[in-house]
């Protein structure tokens, strides 16, 4: 067993021992016999300090990509909201892989519409109790979208 759980009082509840060879000054040292100094945490236990790193799905750079997330998340906030939030991380991880490779499709000079409605219907079969025609019109309505963006995209 470490030594400091063997200690009835916790090294912070200690008072702290005088240093030897110091001179300290008239200020310190009636705080000290006071007990009002402040007592000094031990780096090693003191916390590190906390960083906030940005979210991942920050605003994206590509307006392609930022189109078809929100050609993607039309119309699908309220359920979003409505699965556990290991299901949401799940659906939000899908979301991306599923953006990732349509913008590939967007920006390549060619698009299958058939490949693009089997990504969105396999992302959308996530949704916890979803009704069959549900899936079917809602992958059509944003398969249609996502290929009207490619047309603006190509020109075409």
């Amino acid at each position: 067993m470490p030594d400091f759980l063997k200690s009835e009082s916790s090294p912070l509840e200690q008072a702290p021992a005088p240093e030897t060879g110091r001179e300290t000054s008239p200020e310190a040292a009636p705080a000290v016999e006071s007990g009002l100094a402040e007592e000094r945490i031990p780096e090693a236990v003191a916390p590190a300090p906390v960083t906030i790193e940005p979210p991942v799905s920050a605003k994206p750079a590509d307006p392609v990509v930022s189109a078809i997330e929100n050609i993607l998340a039309e119309d699908l906030y309220e359920r979003f909201k409505a699965m556990p939030p290991a299901l949401q991380a799940k659906f939000r991880q899908k979301g991306d892989e599923t953006v990732s490779r349509l913008s590939q499709m967007v920006g390549s000079a060619v698009i299958k519409a058939k490949e693009v409605l089997k990504l969105i219907i396999g992302w959308l079969k996530l949704i916890p109790g979803v009704n069959k025609y549900f899936l079917e019109q809602e992958s059509k309505i944003k398969t249609d979208k996502i290929l009207e963006l490619h047309e603006r995209q190509h020109g075409g």
